[in-house]
């Protein structure tokens, strides 16, 4: 399969988008376990981390920084969360 510049280039326009890189934490942090930050690291880097800064600000999600985990509400993972730390 051969990939051309265009669609490189539009690769990577989409991935560096502050607006997609938002929306898919949120759909990350919604899976059971949410989403690790190593892995948002991985992915996105320090734009990740202003997403998560920007999704905590909109009371959308929680982040869970004992284990380095983001979570959406909504998430399976938050009530299981908040009763290991007693919350």
């Amino acid at each position: 399969m051969h990939i051309t510049r265009r669609q490189i280039r539009k690769i990577i326009s989409e991935r560096i988008n502050p607006a997609n890189i938002k929306s898919n934490i949120f759909e990350l942090g919604r899976k059971p376990n949410g989403v690790s930050l190593d892995t948002i690291n991985s992915m996105y880097g320090a734009p990740g981390f202003d997403a998560i800064d920007q999704l905590e600000e909109e009371d959308r999600g929680i982040l869970d920084e004992e284990e380095g985990v983001w979570y959406t509400y909504g998430s399976p993972g938050i009530e299981a969360m908040l009763r290991r730390r007693g919350l």
